[in-house]
């Protein structure tokens, strides 16, 4: 369970443990997550991956996944360029050479363009602070900051200031006094520079919460076969729960808040 909990789908379907286990809800879970992240061609935490690209004599590049949260590396034509003479774009995925780079284009040919880099579908959290320093382009960096509160270890965060400059870093260690180490900045930022937790979206946990809320009750439903639900006492007609009648309209509310949120929420392209 990487985003949602137990609890959390629980109170979205309102069904308790002695309907079904915790060991059960579990599985709807794990099978929920992943197909959501799937639907949407993104993942919800930093996913890290080598992508090998032909060349197209451009000094521009789209990426095949996107939001590009920062590029790593990068090898054109079999000669390593510093990822920082990119300019990069988040949103669209696309990367520049700038005039720092070494090679004025991507070179073209078959799999002439290599390229390590970071994507994920994530928004900030509350938890930010800012650097009080500058700080250098290196692996193990020492950031100085104002505020360590709420920062731990192996958090993904994403560093920014008025340089323009953009990337995201995991903390490496537990933070500590006024220092936050990041385990790579491809980048040199200015002092004042903001950094800042990244976090899943509210709207795709709650997503997720319908979507294993409808499967608990497509659970209950299939399970209430032997249930008594009426009996008759003379003329008078007793009801005991029909389960599937009040099932049902969980189900369609469900739905309805489903299928609003969908309708709001657009899969991440892949460039082919």
């Amino acid at each position: 369970m990487a985003y949602i909990t137990i609890a959390s789908v629980r109170r979205t379907s309102g069904i308790g443990s002695s309907e079904i286990s915790d060991a059960d809800v579990k599985a709807i879970i794990d099978e929920c997550e992943p197909q959501v992240a799937r639907y949407y061609n993104t993942s919800f935490t930093p996913k890290e991956i080598i992508e090998e690209r032909d060349g197209n004599e451009t000094l521009r590049l789209v990426l095949r996944r996107n939001p590009v949260l920062t590029v790593r590396d990068l090898y054109i034509d079999g000669t390593q360029e510093d990822a920082a003479n990119l300019n990069v774009y988040k949103s669209s995925g696309k990367i520049e050479l700038n005039d720092n780079a070494t090679v004025s284009t991507f070179k073209s040919g078959s799999k002439k363009i290599v390229i390590k880099y970071h994507y994920g579908r994530l928004v900030e959290s509350s938890t930010s602070t800012a650097t009080t320093a500058a700080s250098t382009a290196s692996t193990s960096v020492s950031l100085a900051v104002s505020s360590i509160t709420d920062f731990v270890d192996e958090d993904w965060c994403e560093i920014y200031g008025m340089d323009g400059y953009r990337e995201l870093f995991q903390i490496s260690g537990t933070p500590s006094g006024t220092t936050i180490v990041a385990d790579q900045l491809v980048k040199t930022h200015l002092s004042g520079s903001v950094v800042v937790k990244l976090e899943i979206s509210d709207i795709f946990t709650k997503l997720m919460n319908i979507f294993c809320a409808l499967g608990m009750v497509a659970r209950i439903v299939g399970q209430s076969y032997t249930d008594i639900v009426g009996y008759n006492l003379g003329e008078m007609r007793v009801q005991k729960g029909e389960p599937y009648t009040q099932w049902r309209e969980t189900a369609v509310q469900l739905i309805k808040e489903r299928d609003k949120i969908m309708a709001t929420l657009r899969p991440s392209p892949i460039v082919i």
